[in-house]
C-alpha cells in the first residue's frame, strides 16, 4: 500500500507451507519513529518526521504507551490522538479502526476486512487469512529488553554478528493491550528479531520446530469448537530457550 513501508512475517516467511500457515504482513508510516529515551529525538528532522515517545512505567512487561513528541500530518494518526494529564498519546483501540477502515477502502479484495487482534484480516479462498498489522517502527532496542541481551552474550546464542543485527533492527510497536479494556496501551513486537532467529537455526533445529508447529495444529488443536490456549508463538519461544539454554543443541546437525 502507497505511503507504507512493510515486512512480511508469519510463518510462510519462516519457511513453512502447512495448511494453517498464513500470509502475515506488518505496515507502518516510515516518517514516524519511535523513540525510547528522550536523548534520542535530536537524531530526527523535525517537522519531516514525526517522533513518538514509548513510555513503559507502570504496564505488564513488552507493553508501552506512545506519547506524541511532535505533531503527525498523518489524518489516521492524527484522529488516534487522545488527551492524557495534559499529554498526547495514540489509542491503539481508535488506530485499530482507522486502519481497518484503510484496509478496507484500499483494495476491492479487502472490503471484508475484519478486525483480528492487532491485525485487519481478510480471507482470501475461503481458507487463507492475509493478516495485516498497522503498527509503527522503532529503530532503537527498547530498555526493557536489554537483559535479553546480555542473557544471549552469556549463553553464546545467537551469534555475535546475528545478535547485534537484531538489536540495530530494533523492534515494532502494534496496537494491542495487556487486555481488552486497555485501549491505550501497545505490545512491543519484535517479529523481525524473531525472524533473524528462526533463520539462524541448523537443520535439526528448525526441523524441531516444524515438528512442534505440526504436533499443535495436527494433534492438539484439532477441534475448531474447542481450541486450546496454545499457539504457535508458545512453541517458537520454547525453543529459542532450549536452544540458548542446552549448547548441545548449538549449530551441531543431526543431533536428535
Amino acid at each position: 500500500m502507497r505511503g507504507l513501508d512493510r515486512m512480511r512475517s508469519g510463518s510462510r516467511r519462516e519457511g513453512f507451507r502447512l495448511q494453517t500457515s498464513d500470509e502475515d504482513w506488518m505496515l507502518w508510516p516510515p516518517d514516524h519513529k519511535v523513540i525510547c529515551d528522550l536523548s534520542q529525538i535530536s537524531l530526527y528532522r523535525i517537522p519531516q518526521h514525526t517522533v513518538i515517545l514509548m513510555e513503559c512505567e507502570n504496564l505488564p512487561p513488552g507493553f508501552t504507551r506512545l506519547k506524541m513528541m511532535t505533531p503527525s500530518p498523518n489524518q489516521k494518526v492524527k484522529s488516534s490522538c487522545v488527551p492524557i494529564d495534559g499529554e498526547i498519546y495514540i489509542s491503539s483501540l481508535l488506530f485499530k479502526a482507522r486502519f481497518l477502515d484503510f484496509n478496507r477502502s484500499s483494495n476491492a479484495a479487502l472490503r471484508s476486512s475484519i478486525q483480528h487482534g492487532p491485525c485487519a484480516t481478510n480471507t482470501y479462498l475461503e481458507h487463507q487469512d492475509v493478516d495485516c498489522a498497522y503498527c509503527f517502527r522503532s529503530h532503537h532496542w527498547p530498555n526493557v529488553a536489554l537483559p535479553w541481551i546480555q542473557r544471549c552474550q552469556h549463553k553464546n546464542w545467537p551469534p555475535e554478528s546475528i545478535l547485534s543485527g537484531i538489536v540495530e533492527d530494533g523492534c515494532h510497536i502494534v496496537p494491542i493491550g495487556s487486555f481488552p479494556e486497555r485501549d491505550n496501551e501497545w505490545r512491543v513486537s519484535f517479529s523481525g528479531a524473531e525472524q533473524k532467529l528462526i533463520y539462524s537455526m541448523n537443520h535439526c533445529q528448525f526441523l524441531c520446530y516444524g515438528l512442534l508447529k505440526v504436533f499443535l495444529k495436527e494433534i492438539i488443536d484439532v477441534d475448531p469448537n474447542n481450541p486450546t490456549c496454545l499457539c504457535s508463538y508458545f512453541m517458537k519461544t520454547i525453543l529459542f530457550w532450549v536452544i540458548q539454554c542446552d549448547s548441545s543443541l548449538h549449530w551441531v546437525p543431526g543431533n536428535l
